[in-house]
């Protein structure tokens, strides 16, 4: 086992609410009754007692992005532990899995944020790419395994010798992280969600330093490795299947608490004689990201939508007052109508920075979610949309003339190609 304070990570739970069910998840989606939103308050108290650690502080969910307070959460985080903003992702994507593994994975980033890339991305995407440039995303929409959690060794029939060492060498521990909840800090993620899940006496006091605890001071949080069966060889399950792996006496234990995943059925229990029938084939994980290797390393793929413009209103700019309302999202102020056609179709398959103003020609395409104008939209008639490109800092004023260019000329490259080898051929 691993001292808090040698991990390379360490997460803030701010929520377990979620907009998956994942089979086996971390945080037990689906079983709770209630999810819990942390308040700014404990929050606050867990970055400061950050100060003087030297690895890396995370948001985590369930999906953080459900927290009403996030863009509030990540200010604070990122002032206190790297101090100023980052340049990123300002610039249309075209691959978001590529760009994930490019620009958004520097593994010695001082903070982290962990989600499953779904509408909150989106509504966040300007302050999430303001602060992280290690962001763990993962829209589950891929054939990533989950591993058991919730199987007893008891149940199984592992003794305490063989446990005890599996334990002390647990992947899970070792290799992800401790935690904070709003009912403390734990020496183990899975811990802490256990702690929630079951309503348990809750972790140590979030004050500076509690960190340093040592393996031989985690003391009864040990207890909480009892229900977990992360370190033993149990069932693997794809995470979108939405099933959990239980044993008999975490079964009943979840249906105590009127688990909603176990009134719906979707769990499948595992019973000493069936699992000795079949523990020859069962494997635990042994590295941090073995799950994510299993299905490929696909973090998301061009099927989700969920990060795309969702619509471009076009309009004159002595019209736009009136086309902007609740259901607005992108906006094309514009003098040349075939040149806004030309920039909507080119942005709609790209990811773009709602925090971002893009300029195309004469037009300018901005996202009512902006920081930078948002306040000032809600009295949109007091609005001066001759002045916009003012409002935003020249770092979020992004040129995107060149970009739409060399992708018409592209395309019309490939069909002079397409037409040649089909006349080509013909002629022959």
């Amino acid at each position: 086992m691993k001292s808090p304070k040698d991990m390379k990570i360490i997460q803030i739970d701010i929520t377990n609410a979620c907009i998956n069910r994942c089979s086996n998840c971390t945080r037990f989606c689906g079983h709770h009754t209630k999810p819990f939103f942390m308040d700014f308050e404990t929050f606050k108290k867990a970055v400061d007692s950050f100060e003087g650690y030297e690895g890396c502080v995370g948001i985590i969910g369930g999906e953080p992005t459900l927290h009403p307070e996030l863009e509030k959460f990540i200010d604070y985080l990122r002032e206190k532990r790297i101090g100023t903003k980052l340049n990123l992702s300002r610039r249309p994507i075209k691959n978001m899995q590529e760009h994930i593994y490019k620009y958004l994975n520097n593994s010695c980033s001082k903070i982290g944020f962990w989600s499953s890339l779904n509408n909150g991305y989106y509504r966040n995407f300007e302050v999430i790419n303001d602060s992280f440039d290690w962001q763990l995303l993962n829209d589950h929409n891929n054939k990533c395994l989950h591993q058991a959690i919730l199987m007893s060794r008891k149940d199984l029939g592992i003794s305490d010798e063989e446990f005890i060492k599996r334990r002390d060498n647990c992947f899970a521990q070792n290799t992800w992280s401790a935690t904070i909840t709003p009912k403390g800090a734990f020496f183990c993620e899975i811990a802490g969600a256990l702690d929630m899940l079951f309503n348990g006496p809750g972790g140590w006091a979030i004050e500076k330093g509690w960190y340093n605890r040592k393996p031989e001071d985690f003391g009864e949080q040990l207890n909480w490795c009892e229900l977990c069966s992360l370190c033993l060889d149990v069932p693997q399950r794809i995470s979108c299947e939405d099933i959990d792996d239980v044993s008999p006496t975490l079964l009943e234990k979840l249906k105590e608490i009127n688990s909603p995943k176990i009134k719906q059925g979707k769990y499948c229990v595992h019973c000493k004689d069936d699992y000795d029938k079949h523990k020859e084939q069962y494997k635990s994980f042994e590295n941090c990201d073995d799950y994510m290797q299993a299905g490929n390393n696909i973090r998301t793929t061009t099927d989700n939508r969920k990060y795309y413009p969702r619509s471009f209103v076009i309009t004159k700019i002595e019209e736009v007052k009136s086309n902007i309302n609740k259901k607005t999202d992108w906006v094309v102020i514009s003098k040349n109508k075939k040149h806004a056609q030309k920039a909507v179709k080119f942005l709609s398959d790209m990811v773009i920075n709602p925090g971002c103003i893009y300029k195309y020609k004469e037009e300018l395409i901005f996202n009512v979610l902006a920081r930078s104008i948002r306040d000032e939209l809600k009295n949109v008639n007091d609005f001066d949309f001759n002045v916009i490109t003012q409002k935003y800092p020249c770092d979020k004023i992004i040129d995107i003339n060149e970009d739409v260019d060399n992708c018409i000329f592209n395309k019309l490259n490939r069909n002079i190609k397409k037409a040649f080898k089909i006349f080509k051929y013909t002629w022959i």
